[in-house]
């Protein structure tokens, strides 16, 4: 699957230890985000298929979070994508 023009597939990983399960990304990308029984965020799908389409949903849960324990990785390459470093 490919994203927005020029977007590649992408992989969402959660930093459950940093997450503080505010909901904020469940709301946002509710196709890629869920919140566990533990309140904690974790990704909907595993990306067996090689990663899922950013959507500006994910794109904003990623960029909203407020301890930043969500990451956008490119499902091809690995390399980190959001945020930046």
């Amino acid at each position: 699957m490919t994203g927005p023009a020029g977007t590649e597939p992408v992989v969402v990983r959660v930093d459950r230890e940093r997450c503080i399960g505010s909901g904020m990304c469940a709301l946002s990308a509710p196709d890629s985000l869920v919140l566990d029984a533990d309140g904690r965020a974790r990704p909907v799908a595993e990306y067996a298929d090689g990663g899922a389409e950013l959507t500006d949903g994910l794109a904003e849960a990623v960029e909203f979070c407020p301890v930043e324990a969500l990451a956008l990785h490119s499902a091809s390459g690995g390399y980190r994508i959001a945020p930046a470093e």
